[in-house]
């Protein structure tokens, strides 16, 4: 029996009709009053587990709080009837019940197939001509695209406004249309940004254009059968507003205070339709403004709904010491008073740094001494928490520094890294020297080529090249290559600007011409000096004479040419997975013995993380296109997070990241004015520029009277609105302390200050003014310190004042294993394959368009949900024909026939299967969820059709879209066998009855195959299935030669490069472009 306070004990056992709004501050147990909440519904209340809707902000706090309640002894056939997932999982059921087939979500965390997808359309959606933008610029179209759909824009005023304050010059037009028809339809960046009215009429026409081509922008994606995660949401509240009465009537909305317009309407819905209504949150903890969370919809509902809302607050904390509690609630100042539960009394800590650099050196000795005088268990023990860890104004990069020169374990949640890491840039050098031009006159470089990637990229000057291993004396040549390149550029551009101005360079090293000479200078440097190219003839023209290295560049090159071949038909050009995949085999690499070795776990997961975007972008752009691929990275990979250890080291990161964890002892770094809280920023600013995430960024302001959803009256509503989310990130950061807190703060002067105070009484004295005059921070930061320093104490070097942890971080539970059948089956066909794909999360080409069989499986769902619903009774070929024609064209079905016959086809396996079939078969249930679960094991699926036939037998029918029934017959008996070990379970609803038959029907050859039952088998089965989990455990993953290796998508990485002979020089010399 859990224990709980009684103000928990009172929302739990709420039952009294009105919706209930409970506001739980920090600590406060919300999670174990939500679970107890679930338990008294079920077990009390006796409500029906299908009615049970429970809303999470994150997919992980679902199966946290899944995991919970299976503890706390409700059985998982129970829960598995309920919906708990974030908004977007219940938008997609709700849009999946009203018949969106195949709706791809086009969202993702890193937002790149939204980015993709607009790119894919920038001709549709009109930046053409004078509107036409680089592809850097994706990124704003896309964020005013997502603001515009979250607080609902008026399209139509918003293109109103804009003419009328930000017009476009004839001069501009006029400039544009002559510079296109003079050149080819180059459009002129370069002019236009020397030019500042040209400047400022591109920004107003990009502007323009993203107002008028959201309508555009949103029926590309209905036509196209897509949906983003805010578009979801609206789609949700259209079909609420027209049916409001759904499954669910008990409603529990967790992390209230963090939901958006288009959320709070939908949340409205529901709860006039409810039987019971609770939603749980922490006004104070709302730091989400930038998803839309902008307003107080505690209030906002409390003041709408008045007496017919009851009001509860959870105010006890269970986490923090007494002092942490006052001090951040004194902060916050919301006039709440909570309490502590823990009774424990402890000083509070600030340090006053002069500079970044000098706060780094402070809390590294910190906590070397924290660890070195065992006061903390392990360094994970310790949260440093930063407004951002990729901001160039904190400690965070000197900080790292340190770390590393001291190998000090420690884990970065959202360092944008990945690019930094030795196996993404060989990668990329390989995939670049595929794509690149070989114009040896181009005087156009990136800026990776500036920087690393040009020929010294393969012989690791510049980082470590993991995938290519040239011998010393190619890396030799190579490296002098690429040094008489620059060095002739550099004597070239003296020469040339000499003869274009009359006046001497001073420019000394090479990025330097790039950065200070125009077009025109550039283009005849690079007429007289040619860019070096890895041909195989300029290889050996430069000397190079290891067969090893000429062999691996012949072969680099092969590849590079049968990408480059116009004359191979489309369809015959490798997919983009598959040149990557051939291009790691090249390198050997991604062997197996590699993949498997513990220490290049991190190495392995991300070149893992590579092959998402690069299938993300098969999906949405071109499943052809590298140089496409490449420039999407090049534009967007500093975005992109290398992989980590969740749990291992110091834990440093940005507050959002620390939101929902908690640490025994917690230092807020960085503490500064203007920068940690951050300024207002100008929301209009008059050039339209302005710092979004830590770059120039144009803002395409957007007038709050055309928002139907935004809050805001004026811009100092907004400013107000800003500056208290500001405080409330600093809250907390706080409240995630559990025995101490440190406050780090930087100021210029403070650590003299403070010096001359403590060696001006020999000590520390809270009645010395000297004490409150040192600067300790952002206004509200120092006059909280001030007004407490009776408990908050400075820390220089008294390292020895700080208390041990008495906390401890909650036990690292055991690994449990999940799978799906899917998985199963891969370990079942070889281990390695079910390592790559399921374990490290590699990504192989496949079609985007959903099969006939995904489809065919759905219209037998809606079918057979709609017998069941008539009684049981066949509901006629009609409606069967019109249930099919509906989804048909509600699809996106892979059109490789004719739609029509594609149609006619797939109706007639579908009514040949109830005419001869189906229609004996009593539909008991249809999609029925079923589990495998113990300590070491979640395995979930789905069963297609559970019957009852007319002489009383159970079966399990499953459907097949396939016409060679017999071909995979074994698979077919395993994945019906483990659906009957999966009911026999003691807590699913079937597990009392048993299971008589087992059929498959074969829908191409419209066939229904009988499966026998055979429960040695079976039992066999289950003890594979716990074998399987055991060597999953024991990281057991050797590959299993078969005669079926050719076809396995993996082939590639696990066979051995061939041997290859290189052909005569002769040929080499005739076999590349001569240059």
């Amino acid at each position: 029996m859990v224990e709980l306070d009684e103000k928990q004990e009172e929302i739990v056992y709420y039952n009294n009709g009105n919706p209930l709004s409970v506001e739980a501050g920090p600590g406060a147990g919300k999670t174990r009053v939500i679970i107890e909440k679930i338990k008294y519904l079920i077990n009390d209340v006796k409500i029906d587990p299908e009615s049970l809707l429970v809303i999470t902000f994150t997919r992980k706090a679902a199966e946290e709080l899944e995991n919970r309640l299976i503890k706390s002894n409700i059985p998982k056939s129970v829960i598995d009837l309920m919906q708990i997932s974030t908004i977007h999982g219940f938008c997609s059921k709700v849009l999946d019940d009203n018949g969106a087939v195949g709706l791809d979500v086009i969202g993702d965390e890193l937002s790149e197939k939204n980015m993709m997808f607009i790119s894919k359309h920038l001709v549709d959606l009109g930046f053409v001509d004078e509107y036409k933008i680089k592809t850097k610029d994706v990124i704003d179209v896309m964020r005013k695209y997502e603001e515009y759909t979250l607080f609902k824009v008026n399209t139509g005023c918003l293109v109103d406004y804009i003419r009328q304050t930000r017009p476009i010059s004839k001069y501009y037009l006029d400039f544009v249309k002559k510079y296109m028809e003079e050149n080819n339809g180059e459009f002129p960046f370069d002019d236009i940004m020397d030019d500042d009215e040209l400047k400022k009429s591109y920004y107003n026409a990009k502007y323009l254009k993203i107002a008028q081509s959201y309508p555009t922008y949103i029926k590309l994606l209905n036509d196209e059968n897509l949906t983003n995660y805010s578009l979801m949401q609206v789609k949700t509240l259209e079909i609420l507003e027209k049916y409001p009465q759904t499954q669910f009537k008990n409603i529990l909305i967790d992390e209230f205070q963090d939901t958006d317009p288009v959320q709070i309407r939908i949340f409205e819905i529901l709860m006039e339709h409810a039987d019971s209504f609770m939603v749980v949150g922490d006004i104070n903890q709302s730091i989400y403004g930038f998803r839309g969370a902008i307003e107080n919809y505690f209030e906002k509902l409390n003041g709408k709904y008045g007496d017919n809302i009851e009001q509860k607050y959870l105010s006890t904390n269970y986490r923090s010491t007494n002092q942490i509690i006052d001090f951040s609630e004194k902060f916050i100042g919301n006039g709440c008073e909570y309490g502590g539960s823990r009774d424990l009394n402890r000083d509070m800590y600030y340090m006053v740094n002069n500079d970044h650099k000098s706060e780094a050196q402070s809390i590294f000795d910190l906590v070397l001494n924290l660890k070195a005088t065992n006061k903390i268990n392990d360094y994970s023990d310790i949260g440093i928490l930063f407004r951002s860890v990729k901001s160039k104004t904190n400690s965070i990069k000197p900080l790292i520094e340190k770390l590393e020169e001291n190998n000090i374990p420690y884990q970065v949640k959202g360092l944008n890294d990945l690019l930094e890491k030795d196996e993404i840039k060989s990668i990329l050098t390989l995939i670049y020297h595929i794509i690149k031009s070989e114009d040896v006159n181009s005087h156009i470089f990136n800026s990776w080529e500036l920087d690393w990637l040009n020929v010294k990229a393969f012989t690791g000057e510049k980082f470590n090249q993991v995938l290519v291993n040239l011998s010393d004396e190619t890396k030799n040549i190579l490296n002098n290559v690429q040094d008489k390149f620059e060095a002739e550029v550099l004597e070239c551009e003296k020469e040339v600007h000499k003869e274009f101005t009359g006046k001497s360079s001073r420019i000394s090293v090479f990025y330097g011409v790039f950065k200070r000479r125009d077009k025109e200078e550039l283009i005849e440097i690079f007429n007289r000096v040619k860019r070096p190219i890895l041909s195989n003839e300029n290889l050996i023209k430069w000397g190079v004479q290891n067969r090893d290295d000429l062999t691996f560049f012949y072969l680099l090159n092969e590849l590079r040419s049968d990408y480059l071949n116009d004359h191979v038909e489309w369809k015959d050009k490798d997919t983009i997975l598959e040149i990557f995949y051939k291009l790691l085999k090249l390198t050997n690499y991604l062997n197996e013995d590699f993949i498997n070795a513990p220490e290049n776990e991190y190495k392995v997961k991300n070149l893992a993380i590579l092959t998402k975007t690069l299938f993300n972008y098969e999906q949405i752009r071109n499943p052809k296109d590298l140089t496409g691929a490449f420039w999407f990275l090049y534009q967007n990979i500093s975005e992109y997070d290398a992989c980590c250890w969740d749990d291992e080291g110091l834990q440093i990161m940005n507050v959002h990241k620390a939101k929902g964890l908690e640490f025994p002892i917690v230092i807020v770094a960085s503490l500064t004015k203007d920068k940690f809280p951050s300024k207002f920023k100008n929301p209009n600013p008059e050039k339209g520029w302005a710092f979004i995430k830590g770059k120039m960024r144009s803002v395409y302001y957007t007038p709050y009277h055309c928002l139907e959803y935004k809050p805001f009256k004026n811009e100092q509503d907004e400013k107000k609105a800003h500056d208290s989310e500001e405080e409330r990130i600093i809250y907390v950061a706080l409240t995630r302390a559990k025995d101490t807190l440190i406050l780090s703060t930087v100021s210029d002067g403070s650590e003299e200050l403070l010096a001359s105070a403590m060696n001006d009484i020999g000590g520390y004295n809270i009645d010395n003014h000297k004490f409150s005059s040192v600067p300790k921070g952002p206004e509200k930061i120092h006059n909280c310190i001030n007004n407490n320093l009776t408990y908050c104490k400075p820390l220089v070097d008294n390292y020895e004042d700080i208390e041990a942890i008495v906390s401890k971080n909650d036990k690292k539970e055991d690994e449990i294993i999940k799978l799906s059948f899917t998985s199963l089956e891969n370990y079942w066909q070889c281990p390695f394959k079910y390592r790559l794909a399921n374990d490290l999360g590699f990504r192989t080409s496949e079609p985007r368009h959903i099969s006939d069989g995904i489809f065919i499986h759905k219209a037998f769902e809606i079918i057979n949900k709609k017998i069941k619903e008539n009684n049981n009774i066949y509901i006629g070929d009609e409606k069967v024909t019109s249930e099919v024609v509906n989804l048909f064209y509600r699809s996106k079905l892979k059109q490789d026939e004719d739609k029509d016959k594609k149609l006619e086809r797939i109706t007639e396996d579908i009514l040949y299967y109830y005419n001869n079939e189906g229609k004996d078969l009593e539909i008991i249930d249809s999609e029925v969820p079923f589990y495998i679960k113990n300590d070491n094991l979640h395995l979930h699926g789905i069963i297609d059709l559970i019957y009852r036939t007319k002489d009383g037998k159970l079966g399990i029918l499953d459907y097949k879209n396939t016409k060679s029934e017999n071909k995979y017959i074994q698979k077919y008996i395993k994945q019906l066998y483990t659906y009957v070990i999966g009911l026999s379970y003691n807590d699913h609803k079937y597990s009392n009855q048993d299971i008589d038959e087992l059929k498959i029907y074969a829908i191409k050859s419209k066939k229904m195959i009988s499966v026998p039952i055979n429960h040695v088998e079976i039992e066999d089965l289950s003890q594979n299935i716990d074998d399987v989990v055991s060597n999953i455990k024991k990281e057991n993953f050797s590959s299993s030669s078969s005669n079926k290796c050719d076809k396995c998508r993996f082939f590639l990485i696990c066979r051995e490069q061939k041997q290859f002979d290189l052909p005569p020089i002769d040929f080499m010399l005739n076999s590349d472009v001569v240059l």
